[in-house]
């Protein structure tokens, strides 16, 4: 928080902020080179309060299906020129004091943002401070940041916040670490099973290595000791036996391993010297999907076998998603023959993450082959950076332009060592919105999150009033409910639980996530898809689950600012009385029952196939995968519109959630799983439930595409 001190005499206000010692290290007393050392802020000038409000009322009208003036969008000059106007006066202002000190200066249209570009030393004489260098305890990320200020009073007057300054980044992150299923037990030489997953319908395995004489293999295969694996699967009375020669395990050491294999070696916090092996179970035409198996692994030697390890609960292989599976999945209704319409465009959004058109270039010809994926144009920078991941990025543009097929995916990407993520993503499509020979984005797919309350109600005041702009101007904003259930990436059960931003803002779409397992009832089969012939399949809530082999559970929640919209009143209160009834729901201390509650829809979040790193196969899961998949179904729609002459369809939720109640069908209604666990897999005392139709764990539940085409075109 900051404290806000008036000095008499010489108009300033000296703003002070509390450093997060528990997680940032002052590293120098001052930062490196104050002449050379550049230093990015983007100022974001405030709004007149009456302005906002009457914006917001605006957006309210503009995107309620009941209301005459539904889908009557505004242009963003409209929006700024007849309702916003004290802004561009007050962002006058600032960007003339800035100019006064030879700073570089650029100002997006109407001066809702100024981003100043200028050495460390100049940003300190512009804002009477001393700019320090600091170090996350866990990352290692350095930044740097001021931990005081000083400003006219006249100019802090104009001001909302000053991004990159003193706000520490969020430590919110989707990188994750994978917890291995079984830790080596003392005197056993037996293999370390890491994780048993599936794909391509087959069992994968993740094993780490250990010799004969019960060391860790170290910078080899144990000498030439190590011959293989013998593998038994027991399925009630039914014992499947395969043996997988050296040949075919795929062990490497760490540090000479391939790309993926590396990337597993770092997953599993494995050290340099360490061999990791990763492979399939071949040959699998006995073993059944979506059927729990017991698995145990010994290694074999030259003159003996390892001890036997079982895998510590039954798992199963389940089903790879694909561009066709979800098309079979979701009944997508997309007419190969249709013309895209000039003006359809979607978007994904990105941050510190590399682009590898390789992949997705890749990803089009090994599974794209019945779409037509189209990459659009590159905003921003810091995408070429190779020392980033791209794993968020693939995904993401991959999905999106398969569901969203024939229409051009654009990537908009953010610079690293930002305090608040989205502000940067908004600063960009102003610039966009300025240069009037850009086709902007009508659908936007947003995989990235920080703890809402770490944020502060004034960032989240800022970054919704964006997204209520998008929604005037008739764009669609999707966004990831989250992996860690009811808790954060750290893991920790918390009480109020922490929701997650921006997928808790009442003026997105956020989308939860599911998995597939396979049905009991046999005799009323509602799911079932050709890539699984004679299996009966039931869509529920992702979770962390060793069974499965899903190693996330979708998040979901109350907003800690947002108070409960009005499209979506009803489907809560029926929540929330249908759970407290059936003793479902954790006690009230945990969380604010009058907020905006999410996800508002769900997709499948499980085992996704991508490509990584040029030419990897990489398995993922997640509600990224989620968000940007369902994003491109709904381009589709969009597109059909446009070609029909009809508007787009802008701000999802009110529309959703009156189809709910008038078509039920355009839903497949999850009503299994809770987010009470997180990916460690910690599971908390308390968390939500799907239920009946609305729930806190999957929203409306997941589209019926068909359906919805059919409704909306």
């Amino acid at each position: 928080g900051s404290l806000i001190l008036g000095l008499r005499g010489d108009s300033v206000k000296k703003t002070v902020v509390k450093v997060p010692t528990d997680q940032w290290d002052l590293t120098y007393d001052v930062a490196e080179n104050s002449t050379t050392t550049l230093v990015r802020l983007i100022v974001v000038t405030r709004n007149h309060e009456k302005e906002a409000k009457q914006l917001k009322k605006k957006f309210e009208q503009i995107t309620d299906p009941t209301h005459p003036s539904y889908e009557n969008y505004m242009s963003y000059d409209e929006i700024h020129e007849m309702m916003l106007p004290e802004t561009a006066k007050n962002g006058k202002a600032i960007e003339q004091w800035a100019k006064k000190y030879s700073v570089r200066v650029a100002s997006t249209a109407y001066k809702e943002f100024i981003v100043i570009e200028a050495a460390v030393g100049e940003i300190e004489c512009l804002f009477q401070t001393k700019l320090y260098t600091y170090r996350h305890r866990t990352t290692g990320q350095r930044t740097l940041r001021a931990t005081e200020y000083r400003l006219p009073e006249i100019i802090h007057h104009h001001i909302a916040y000053i991004e990159g300054l003193t706000r520490f980044p969020a430590t919110s992150t989707k990188k994750k670490t994978i917890v291995p299923i079984s830790a080596k037990t003392a005197k056993s030489n037996a293999p370390i099973i890491l994780r048993i997953g599936s794909g391509f319908s087959k069992f994968l395995f993740y094993i780490q290595l250990i010799c004969a004489d019960g060391k860790q293999a170290s910078n080899s295969l144990c000498g030439n000791d190590f011959e293989g694996f013998k593998i038994e699967l027991q399925q009630d009375k039914n014992l499947v036996t395969r043996e997988v020669p050296i040949a075919d395990t795929n062990c490497q050491v760490c540090r000479n391993a391939t790309a993926i294999n590396a990337l597993y070696c770092t997953a599993f916090s494995l050290s340099n010297d360490s061999v990791l092996c990763r492979f399939f179970l071949n040959n699998e035409t006995d073993i059944s999907n979506y059927e729990a198996y017991q698995i145990t692994i010994q290694s074999i030697f030259k003159t003996n076998s390892s001890d036997k390890v079982a895998y510590p609960s039954p798992t199963e292989k389940v089903s790879t998603v694909t561009p066709d599976v979800l098309v079979s999945l979701y009944n997508v209704d997309d007419d190969k023959n249709e013309t895209r319409n000039a003006n359809s465009r979607q978007a994904v959004v990105g941050f510190d993450e590399y682009l590898n058109l390789n992949s997705f270039k890749s990803f089009a010809r090994t599974y794209g082959e019945n779409f037509s994926l189209t990459f659009g144009k590159i905003y921003g920078s810091d995408y070429k950076d190779k020392t980033y991941d791209e794993g968020e990025t693939s995904l993401d543009l991959q999905y999106m332009s398969a569901m969203g097929s024939g229409i051009p995916t654009d990537y908009i990407s953010s610079p690293a060592n930002f305090d608040g993520f989205l502000i940067d993503f908004f600063v960009q499509l102003a610039f966009l919105e300025y240069n009037k020979t850009n086709i902007v984005p009508l659908v936007y797919s947003i995989s990235y999150g920080a703890d809402e309350g770490e944020l502060g109600e004034t960032y989240v005041q800022i970054c919704d009033l964006q997204f209520i702009k998008l929604g005037l101007t008739g764009k669609s904003i999707l966004v990831a409910s989250g992996d860690w259930g009811i808790s954060q990436p750290d893991n920790v059960c918390r009480r109020p639980f922490s929701p997650l931003y921006p997928a808790s803002s009442p003026f997105v779409t956020t989308v939860g996530g599911t998995q597939l397992v396979r049905s009991n009832d046999t005799s009323n089969c509602a799911r079932s898809i050709p890539q699984e012939p004679n299996v009966c399949l039931e869509e529920i809530a992702a979770y962390t689950n060793k069974i499965t082999g899903c190693l996330i559970t979708t998040g979901g929640g109350f907003s800690q600012y947002n108070s409960c919209p009005t499209y979506q009143n009803k489907s809560v209160e029926s929540y929330l009385k249908l759970t407290a009834k059936d003793k479902q729901l954790p006690p009230l201390s945990y969380f604010n029952e009058s907020n905006r509650a999410y996800p508002d829809i769900s997709l499948i979040a499980h085992d996704y196939i991508t490509k990584d790193s040029g030419n990897f196969d990489l398995f993922v899961g997640g509600t990224s995968a989620s968000s940007p998949s369902a994003a491109g179904m709904f381009s589709l729609i969009n597109d059909r519109r446009l070609n029909q002459g009809m508007k787009p369809l802008g701000f999802l939720n009110p529309l959703l959630y009156g189809l709910a109640d008038k078509h039920p069908d355009a839903f497949f209604d999850i009503t299994k799983g809770k987010n009470n666990c997180n990916e460690s897999p910690e599971c908390c005392k308390y968390g939500f439930s799907a239920a009946k139709q609305f729930d806190l764990v999957t929203g409306l539940g997941s589209i019926n595409h068909g359906v919805l085409m059919k409704l909306l075109t």
